[in-house]
């Protein structure tokens, strides 16, 4: 409008060369007709649901207020230009972004919002943490070949085979509180038995060593170490202390174990390989060569003193 109001009352100026380039400018813009900006917002309920109820709110607010900027730079724009605007056109410029918020993962009621996870990974280690108290002493108090309190070879094989015995009633048994008792989905059952199992496993290996090696004395020092790490399955790494996001999350088997857990329950197709798991593994290839070790302590202190 501007341009053809110049036209009339300078004739002239339609044949330089900055005019042309701005009607050139002006058309191309004119031809396209202007459309709503959309934004999908994507929340993952399955990987932490405290924080996908606060991004659920936090969100669509902070779109909100990008709305209510933008707007109000359009108005202004327009006001100063004089345009003439339908009131579908102002409408318009009120909300130029459309928001769209997803749910991915959904986790029902049912799933205890949220905590199964959690709770799954308690019953492991709860479990494994008795079982292997309660084998290394029935092992102890008929262990035949040692008198200094160790335990011998055929001992401590005798606990990694009595352990897979433990972790495969460990995982039915959580398998069945948490499928049977209070219906909480379970994708893939078999899958989730072995992932079970698994963990169990490690966190049973891991005491296991820890007792095979200190005995009673290394009992107050699981507990320490097992309470003090469940923080970093509470929160996300973000929302942890230096402390804690710095010398325990990327350590501490309860994190990978919750890790594996969590997606295999809340998140869709998800597979239990991966560095947790590579992890967890590590773990417990370590604690079996530490309770192998522990049968050569004593009678290295015996040669010595001979």
């Amino acid at each position: 409008q501007k341009l053809a109001a110049l036209v009339v009352k300078t004739p002239m100026a339609a044949k330089t060369a900055p005019f042309q380039q701005q009607k050139a400018l002006a058309n191309s813009l004119t031809k396209k007709t202007p459309e709503q900006a959309k934004i999908s917002l994507y929340v993952s309920q399955g990987s932490n649901m405290t924080v996908a109820t606060i991004l659920t709110t936090a969100l669509p607010k902070m779109t909100d207020h990008l709305n209510q900027k933008i707007s109000n730079e359009y108005i202004t724009v327009a006001n100063k230009s004089g345009l003439t605007l339908s009131p579908q056109d102002w409408s318009k410029l009120q909300t130029p972004i459309h928001t769209t918020l997803i749910k991915r993962n959904k986790v029902s009621t049912k799933e205890i919002s949220g905590m199964a996870p959690f709770l799954v990974t308690i019953f492991c280690w709860l479990g494994s943490l008795i079982a292997s108290l309660l084998n290394w002493r029935d092992h102890s108090k008929n262990e035949k070949k040692r008198t200094d309190g160790r335990l011998s070879l055929t001992s401590v094989t005798s606990q990694l085979i009595s352990g897979i015995a433990i972790v495969t009633a460990i995982a039915v048994s959580v398998y069945f509180f948490t499928k049977v008792c209070y219906s909480v989905p379970i994708h893939d059952p078999k899958q989730f038995l072995l992932m079970i199992g698994g963990i169990s496993f490690v966190f049973y290996l891991l005491q296991s060593a820890v007792l095979d090696l200190l005995g009673l004395k290394g009992w107050p020092l699981l507990l320490i170490i097992w309470i003090g790490s469940m923080a970093v399955i509470t929160f996300i790494p973000q929302m942890l202390s230096p402390f804690y996001h710095n010398y325990v999350y990327d350590i501490t088997p309860i994190r990978f174990a919750y890790d594996l857990i969590l997606n295999q329950m809340y998140i869709t197709d998800a597979l239990i390989t991966g560095p947790s798991m590579l992890s967890l593994l590590y773990i417990g290839i370590a604690s079996i060569f530490a309770m192998y070790a522990s049968t050569l302590i004593k009678k290295r202190k015996k040669d010595s003193l001979a």
